[in-house]
């Protein structure tokens, strides 16, 4: 890889596309091949759209507290779904990813937006309604001691009672293995490196770092400490190191390979059987739409 091609800053998802396959984050670095091999898929295409109905819904300038009903949320995700109130670029560029997802399988469009609407009616049902967030999807970057330049999209940042900040990210997919805070905050880099993004930004301490669950009405997470963002500040600067100085970037077999969408320019990829593409079921939910 040219220096040219080297991140001027780095995200949470590149970090750990290398730490789990150098080969994965070298593809997914050149445009050209990115380009080629990754492909749309519905459960990327709905989790934007419930991104976007979010983001508007908790915005008090846009959806007042009062308004604030399943109803609206609803209304939100099925014009997100279409890209309505984007802009005209983004919308264009909605319509055309809808169309690469779905084509004309009418079917399974709407099979993956009863789901998207479960999502949310579940969330609804245990979400605080009267929270107006500190800042929502929004893009954050800062300057590690390193040099490193850290950055990333935050779902959602809430002011606490005590001045303190949270940090939420929105999950689509499925819990993980383990849900306890010790777990949750040794395995996960991206909430540690949004903490470390927000506390230097803003200089107001991070008392809570947030996985939310929409389709399991749960919350996981941690309370992050100096010690422990320290550590993790290693960890990235030694990750950043080994991606600065690798010349070779060579794949490295994991569990994700069946799934991986440079399986078939990957020298040990080419031997994998790719993962059986499943249908998934819309859970039976009494929703108004």
């Amino acid at each position: 890889m040219s220096a040219a091609a080297r991140p001027q800053k780095y995200f949470p998802t590149q970090l750990t596309t290398y730490q789990q396959c150098p080969l994965k984050y070298k593809c997914s670095r050149d445009p050209e091949i990115r380009d080629k091999y990754r492909q749309p898929s519905p459960q990327l295409y709905m989790g934007s759209a419930v991104h976007d109905a979010l983001e508007v819904f908790f915005d008090i300038q846009r959806v007042p507290v009062s308004a604030r009903t399943y109803d609206r949320l609803e209304n939100l995700l099925r014009r997100a779904w279409a890209g309505v109130d984007l802009s005209p670029w983004k919308r264009g560029q909605r319509e055309e990813e809808r169309k690469r997802v779905f084509g004309d399988d009418k079917e399974l469009e709407a099979s993956w937006g009863k789901k998207a609407l479960n999502l949310l009616y579940r969330y609804f049902l245990i979400a605080d309604k009267t929270v107006v967030p500190f800042t929502a999807e929004q893009f954050h970057e800062t300057r590690l001691e390193s040099g490193i330049l850290i950055a990333g999209k935050i779902d959602r940042i809430d002011k606490m009672d005590d001045g303190s900040l949270k940090v939420i990210d929105y999950k689509t997919g499925k819990l993980p293995f383990k849900t306890d805070d010790e777990s949750i905050a040794r395995e996960d880099l991206q909430l540690s490196m949004y903490a470390m993004v927000v506390m230097k930004k803003f200089g107001v301490p991070v008392s809570r770092c947030s996985l939310v669950f929409l389709a399991h009405d749960e919350e996981v997470g941690f309370a992050p400490s100096m010690q422990m963002l320290g550590e993790k500040a290693k960890v990235i600067a030694d990750v950043v190191g080994q991606i600065e100085s690798d010349t070779e970037f060579a794949p490295k077999k994991n569990h994700l390979c069946p799934w991986c969408e440079y399986r078939e320019i990957c020298p040990i990829g080419k031997d994998i059987e790719p993962a059986e593409k499943k249908t998934d079921e819309v859970e039976d939910v009494d929703l108004p739409f």
